[in-house]
């Protein structure tokens, strides 16, 4: 009997090891999303301004918007996978025999999408997407003004 729950918490400690290592990957994609994110737009910022291309303020910030905003729902796809495992990691050590100094934690609540896509890691881009949404919602107000006093 003994050896039995030896065996079984010595499996889950080898789940729980191998659900940590993928947390870790998803933890590194996360770091390395916002990393792309801003080297993508410090590369794509000067070309759209100082290039050959006339675009105008509106289409600026639309393109810088848009690299933005996908790469914030791809890392909130990712974090929201790392929650996840971490979860999964808190139900794992609750099911390890009492004797085990872990089979006490506390296990993190459920994950969930919508908290995937508003969190603290995700402030960088926030303080991108604000600043690009706000004159474009403007612009986008002005046209539409001024498309109805023509007619």
């Amino acid at each position: 009997m003994k050896d039995e729950l030896e065996l079984k918490n010595k499996i889950l400690f080898k789940e729980i090891d191998q659900l940590e290592n993928a947390t870790t990957e998803f933890s590194n994609s996360t770091r390395w999303m916002k990393k792309a994110c801003f080297s993508i737009i410090t590369v794509v910022l000067p070309l759209l301004i100082k290039g050959n291309i006339s675009l105008s303020g509106l289409e600026i910030s639309s393109i810088i918007f848009s690299i933005t905003f996908i790469f914030w729902i791809v890392d909130s796809y990712c974090y929201y996978y790392q929650v996840k495992l971490r979860w999964m990691m808190g139900m794992k050590f609750r099911e390890l025999d009492s004797n085990w100094p872990y089979s006490n934690c506390k296990t993190p609540r459920k994950p969930s999408r919508l908290q995937a896509l508003f969190n603290n890691s995700h402030v960088l881009y926030y303080i991108l997407l604000i600043p690009l949404f706000i004159p474009t919602i403007l612009e986008i107000v002005n046209i539409a003004c001024a498309s109805c006093k023509t007619k």
